[in-house]
């Protein structure tokens, strides 16, 4: 029973960790689409320095 005990504490201490990889790779994901999207439809905007 200890060992299981251990096996979820230390799941416990992982799994926040995890999901907030998760969402981070969710994020960027979404961000690179919407780029891809904008770069497809010519919405191409001149960024700093170009101008």
């Amino acid at each position: 029973m200890e060992l299981a005990g251990i096996a979820l504490l230390v799941a416990g201490a992982l799994i926040p960790g995890v999901t907030k990889l998760l969402d981070s790779v969710a994020y960027r994901n979404r961000a690179r689409g919407r780029a891809v999207i904008i770069r497809a439809r010519g919405g191409r905007t001149r960024g700093r320095g170009h101008g």
